[in-house]
């Protein structure tokens, strides 16, 4: 595989449509004369500050002028260091580096690993940084390809370039120079990944979407890059497309940036991931565990296949015993078996995950303060919520002849804005325009009089504000009420919004101080975009899934924010949305449970399916924490019906983690102090204070050795399972309990019935 540059004379600039002229720098390498441009003038740069060297040398081997690489020392006897450029390791902060040394002892061991930094720290630099130094230490012979979300396939093209020029990286996307038709995307694959939740789809027909001629051009790309090198860069859509191309070939390194898109074990696009040929596997998410632990098997059965045994072994002696032990109706054996168990988890996929916290190596951050906002439904919003509770559909739904989700819908849409019920009521009407003169008046949602509120505070003081929403129909409501507010500048990016528009808007937005306000969804805006030009955040409704909320709020809070950041979570009390927070809550402990603290101690009970349709009084708050043991009262006023049980507990919850003591962000307590003067505005949560709230100490009866025997019993069930795995190639999927092959109990063994131990 050759990286070396031809040698010829200066090109134009290359003319693509009409009038607009783009430099070699907009372009990915799937255009050979951007990356020759682009490589010989790095190369000249170095060779005149390398006056003496004066010979044939291979200009990206060497070091930069007038240093040496620093040196990442192998563990194994005989093998070589890692030469980083010194170009690289000095712009690298220190948890930065210790990454690259992280990934170098996997690659020794053959094995893969998640990188699991909070959001906002720079793990797509810390890949960039690694593959470059692999390829600039001759350590891979192999081309390596980035799996990532549409959005962000231009981020990993200029990450690369910029940290070393020499990288060919060349996207394999209708948008990629080498696959464009016409300057046109191609059809099948393009925004498929925000259109659709991938890992949640077991079938999807992606793969049937390229036509013959996209299916040549692809052919013919991965065909030049295994020859020339060095970095392909897919969507997860665009691996099934092109499945047939790159599925077949030996990869150096298999990246997944936004990894949890393969949580779901059983899902095509999960599969496809598996089926990539390379023991080299680094996983990229900010969340590595966001509903259940049969997610982080998935995750993990990528990086490191048949580590966690099968998905039925796994299930039955760890995730069922840990999720157990955190309910509230559990037995003291039930809880210390499920710690014992959750402690053999953690020590199993600690080598092989790295996770670091922005309070813990980024020191220099600006704080963030994050608050809860309950906000109460307007008598529009609760008579068409108490309606709905009364329907023929809710019975139908609690009787079991109607689906859930089809009630979920309903009364989220209520909870955003009653109007949103007009589109389907009168579909036809809403698609032709045809909508009441007052449709989306901001005055009939709660939520959204609070947005008013706060944009109305926030404009004249110079803040720039995120605003994100989990439905574009949300968004067009939103919208009008901008459109209506004096000198308001905004951009928006949603699903519809053409890839190849996506990070121009993000570039316009950080830069352009005269934009006050950018309307995103969650599932565009939300993933591994940078949006530090903002210093406000609101999140309109809540996801059931909490990664979703985390990964859009750090968007602002992350390396390069240089003004505090004030995040606000919309929620209307009493209504679905508290029970969707309660179960946030819940998946973010037992995150927490496997990632850092196995011994934690919070439970929660089981809510029926008439606890989460119901609407409670004004009076909201205490059922989120009801034993948590944090610090999170409401902020300016209690409760007026709580139980002697919620008081008690109130009483107990003035710890160091009180709500809004030494934040730093003094002015947020003003701008809760003006809301709560409105009428929409009912009771205040710090967010934070739930989460990293301290457990009480509780006693557990002398139950260790029992303990130990569950545990034990579950240790012996991994070891069995990893061996029946073992007998397949790593290419081949794990056994899920209907997808997969490799360690399938009965299934026909490739080499006997004999196993290595």
């Amino acid at each position: 595989m050759s990286g070396g540059v031809t040698s010829r004379r200066r090109s134009p600039n290359v003319q693509l449509t009409g009038s607009t002229r783009l430099g070699v720098h907009d372009f990915d390498d799937g255009n050979e004369h951007a990356y020759q441009e682009r490589v010989h003038a790095w190369c000249v740069a170095r060779w005149h500050e390398r006056c003496e060297l004066g010979d044939s040398a291979d200009e990206p081997f060497l070091p930069d002028p007038g240093t040496t690489d620093h040196l990442i020392k192998a563990h194994g006897r005989g093998k070589p260091p890692l030469a980083v450029p010194m170009q690289i390791w000095s712009r690298l902060l220190e948890y930065q580096k210790a990454a690259l040394k992280w990934m170098y002892v996997l690659h020794e061991q053959n094995a893969g690993g998640i990188l699991g930094d909070e959001m906002g720290l720079g793990k797509t630099v810390q890949v960039a940084g690694f593959l470059a130094s692999m390829y600039h230490s001759k350590l891979l012979a192999r081309p390596s390809i980035v799996v990532c979300p549409a959005t962000l396939m231009r981020q990993w093209v200029r990450e690369f370039h910029a940290w070393w020029p020499t990288l060919r990286v060349v996207i394999l996307h209708g948008t990629g120079y080498a696959m464009q038709a016409g300057n046109s995307g191609m059809p099948g694959e393009d925004g498929l990944d925000e259109r659709l939740d991938l890992s949640m789809a077991k079938r999807n027909p992606i793969s049937s979407r390229a036509s013959r001629e996209s299916r040549r051009r692809a052919e013919q790309l991965v065909e030049r890059v295994h020859s020339k090198g060095h970095i392909i860069v897919v969507t997860y859509s665009g691996l099934q497309v092109y499945q047939d191309a790159l599925l077949t070939r030996k990869w150096g390194y298999a990246v997944l940036d936004e990894g949890h898109m393969i949580r779901n074990p059983d899902a095509e696009v999960t599969l496809a991931c598996k089926r990539l040929d390379t023991r080299h596997r680094i996983l990229v998410t900010g969340t590595p565990i966001q509903n259940n632990l049969t997610e982080l098997w998935s995750l993990f059965d990528f990086i490191f296949p048949g580590r966690l045994g099968t998905l039925p072994v796994f299930n039955n002696q760890f995730a069922v015993p840990i999720t157990v032990g955190g309910y509230a109706s559990a037995n003291s054996l039930q809880v210390r078996a499920g710690y014992r168990c959750a402690c053999i988890l953690r020590d199993l996929i600690d080598p092989y995950l790295l996770r670091r916290m922005k309070a813990d190596v980024a020191q220099d951050l600006p704080q963030k303060s994050e608050q809860v906002l309950f906000c109460r439904l307007t008598p529009m919003q609760r008579a068409a919520y108490t309606s709905f509770l009364r329907s023929n559909d809710m019975e139908k739904i609690l009787s079991g002849k109607l689906q859930m989700l089809f009630g979920v819908d309903v009364a989220r849409k209520i909870c955003d804005h009653p109007d949103l019920l007009l589109l389907d009521v009168d579909y036809e009407a809403a698609a032709a325009g045809i909508l009441p003169a007052d449709y989306g008046d901001y005055q009939k949602s709660g939520k959204l009089s609070i947005v008013r509120a706060l944009l109305d505070m926030w404009q004249p003081q110079g803040h720039k504000v995120l605003v994100f929403s989990q439905t574009r129909q949300m968004l067009d409501i939103i919208e009008r009420m901008l459109r209506q507010m004096p000198a308001c500048v905004f951009r928006r990016m949603d699903g519809s919004t053409p890839v190849q528009n996506r990070a121009a808007l993000v570039d316009e937005f950080n830069t352009n101080p005269d934009i006050f306000v950018f309307l995103l969804t969650t599932k565009v805006g939300g993933l591994g975009v940078n949006l530090t030009g903002a210093d406000r955040v609101i999140l309109y409704s809540p996801d059931w899934n909490p990664s979703s909320d985390m990964q859009a709020r750090e968007r602002a809070w992350r390396l390069g924010q240089t003004r505090d950041v004030a995040i606000y979570r919309l929620m209307t009390a009493g209504t679905i949305e508290e029970k969707i927070y309660n179960r946030q809550i819940y998946k973010q402990f037992l995150s927490n449970k496997i990632l850092s603290d196995p011994n934690q101690k919070r439970f929660f009970q089981a809510q029926s399916l008439r606890d989460l349709f119901s609407l409670s009084g004004f009076d909201t708050g205490e059922e989120v924490v009801a034993g948590a043991n944090a610090s999170a009262e409401t902020r300016f006023g209690r409760c007026t019906d709580s139980t002697a049980d919620d008081q008690r507990q109130q009483a107990d919850m003035d710890s160091p983690g009180k709500l809004f003591t030494g934040n730093g962000l003094e002015e947020e307590d003003r701008v809760l102090q003006s809301l709560f003067k409105m009428s929409g505005m009912h009771s205040a949560l710090k967010h934070d204070a739930i989460i990293n709230g301290k457990d009480v100490d509780v006693n557990y009866e002398r139950i260790e050795a029992e303990a130990e025997r569950v545990a034990s019993g579950a240790r012996t069930a991994l070891q069995e399972s990893r061996k029946a795995r073992r007998q397949l190639d790593i290419s081949v999927p794990t056994w899920t309990g209907s997808s997969g092959e490799a360690g399938m109990p009965g299934g026909k063994q490739r080499f006997g019935t004999k196993v290595n131990p």
